[in-house]
This record gives C-alpha cells, sequence and structure tokens, in this order.
C-alpha cells in the first residue's frame, strides 16, 4: 500500500527536532541525558533512542563511542553516545539560527575516548534546567531533655 516509512522507528519529528537541537549544544550525550534535557515527561528512554536511531538512518547523527558506570548490581553499564555528523551539525545550526562556523565541531573524537568530560557539563546543565524540588511537609524533631552535667 503506501510503501515502507521515512522513519523506520517511529519517531515524531517534534521529538527528531529537539534531539537535533540538543546535540547541536552540548555536542555529545546519551539516550538518558538527551531524554533528561529535552523530553523529561517521556516515561522510557526507548524513545530518545528510537529519534537517535532515526535521525543515524538519515544520516544527521552518529554513535561511534561508549561510556560506562558502575551498576547497581557493581557490574559496568554501558551507554551508548550520540553526536551529530557534519549534515546534522548543519541542520541544527540552521535550526538554532548560527552560521555552522559558529557551532565548532561535531565532537566525533571526544566520543570515541569515551566523553568524560562532555557527559559532565551535560549533566551540570540537566541539572540547572530541572524544575526547583517542592517543599515537603516538616517532621517535628523529637528533642531529649537536657541533662545538667555536673562537674
Amino acid at each position: 500500500m503506501g510503501g515502507a516509512s521515512v522513519w523506520p522507528y517511529k519517531s515524531t519529528s517534534r521529538n527528531r527536532g529537539l534531539v537535533l537541537l540538543a546535540l547541536g549544544v552540548v555536542k555529545v550525550a546519551t539516550a538518558e541525558q538527551l531524554r533528561q534535557l529535552v523530553l523529561p515527561g517521556t516515561a522510557d528512554v526507548q524513545t530518545v533512542r528510537n529519534v537517535c536511531k532515526d535521525l543515524r538512518s538519515v544520516g544527521l547523527v552518529e554513535s561511534v563511542g561508549r561510556t560506562s558506570f558502575t551498576g547497581v548490581s557493581g557490574r559496568p553499564v554501558w551507554r551508548d553516545l550520540w553526536n551529530l555528523t557534519p549534515a546534522g551539525l548543519a541542520s541544527a545550526a540552521t535550526e538554532l539560527g548560527r552560521p555552522v562556523k559558529e557551532m565548532g565541531g561535531t565532537a566525533r573524537d571526544a566520543a570515541k575516548a569515551g566523553a568524560p568530560h562532555a557527559l559532565a557539563v551535560t549533566d551540570t546543565i540537566d541539572a540547572f534546567c530541572q524544575s526547583p524540588p517542592q517543599p515537603t511537609k516538616p517532621i517535628a524533631r523529637r528533642t531529649a531533655p537536657v541533662v545538667g552535667v555536673r562537674t
């Protein structure tokens, strides 16, 4: 009937645009970081992975590196690092209204090396973007009676 979809992982144009813009700013990030930055209301990180896979299918992003951290079980957990291709950088520059010359590079070499600094910067940006904590109901403290000290 209609033929194959251009977007095999069924991502939306809104989500693709947001991820492309985020990578235009931070240059390299995990799917989890991208979710926190631009799609925090998304329940599943697979949505962002699918966006990245769709953008990869048209040559705008790539995953050339991985990072790891120690999981709850004590074993390493590996995460793909996503970065822009030159075509993705040009597309992000257009969307951000900036000349490509001012956008910097694609961070390909940083992604290959695991990008620890770039990931820390992205985590910091995310921390500033988080909504302020809601106040909680204070818990009454029990104070023990003060006993006089004899000398």
